[in-house]
């Protein structure tokens, strides 16, 4: 398989300011993280709050000014799917606006060719053209986030990160929105880099899993390897408590 991604030895840390009677303190983000992400797999990263999972999707989107190592695109720069479909989306605006302006920045497209796009993509991901009018406030939550979705892929990426994009969502909506995600990588050959804390959650997805602890990863698998032959202590914490 060809590589979409490359995570080449990236470090990252912060420095809390001191005072009068304490010094200034450094504190280790990212640890000589690196790894591929390769064309059409689901690869999952996991870890609790504060693991530096998002830190490293703030690299890799290049919203992280300052980090050591190399971060390597083979495609053009990837879209992200947020975790709240409640705040990600513009309250002020109806969805067909939401979604035709990736189309207008794009700037490729006319008119009737950025509506046509619109009509495609919202029935792609269960939705019909007469939500074109309507409001985030006159969504429910599961169709939200279809639209976030709608969203990251109307510009048609290859490589999509998706920073747990189903966390705020109820369980019967949750397998919803993952079969949506699986059946958008078939149709349109996607990648995804997919960070979660829950690994059931992962485990529905992800082809591969990287699990991170504070800064480091610790373990880099395939999923059912994961699950069955944990190496790493964390890692089987992690599975005992998805049990």
């Amino acid at each position: 398989m060809n590589k979409i991604l490359e995570v080449k030895h990236v470090s990252a840390s912060y420095t809390t300011q001191g005072n009068a009677f304490a010094r200034e303190k450094v504190q280790i983000v990212l640890h000589d993280v690196s790894f591929d992400l390769y064309e059409g797999e689901a690869l999952g990263l996991v870890g609790e709050s504060g693991s530096g999972k998002t830190t490293v999707a703030r690299a890799i989107l290049g919203f992280l000014p300052r980090y050591e190592g190399e971060i390597i695109h083979h495609s053009k720069r990837p879209q992200l799917i947020f975790q709240d479909p409640y705040t990600s989306l513009n309250p002020a605006r109806t969805v067909g606006w939401i979604l035709e302006e990736p189309l207008k920045v794009y700037g490729k497209f006319d008119a009737p060719e950025r509506r046509r796009r619109i009509i495609e993509m919202l029935e792609n991901v269960g939705l019909s053209e007469e939500y074109m009018s309507r409001r985030p406030s006159e969504l429910s939550g599961g169709q939200r986030q279809r639209v976030s979705i709608a969203a990251a892929l109307i510009v048609r990426p290859r490589l999509v990160i998706a920073d747990e994009p189903v966390s705020a969502l109820d369980v019967t909506i949750q397998a919803q929105i993952l079969q949506l995600l699986d059946e958008m990588r078939e149709k349109y050959g996607l990648s995804y880099l997919f960070i979660s804390h829950d690994m059931n959650v992962v485990y529905q997805l992800c082809d591969r899993v990287i699990v991170m602890k504070k800064g480091v990863i610790v373990e880099d698998a395939p999923i059912d390897d994961i699950f069955d032959h944990p190496q790493h202590p964390y890692t089987r914490e992690l599975v005992e408590a998805s049990r």
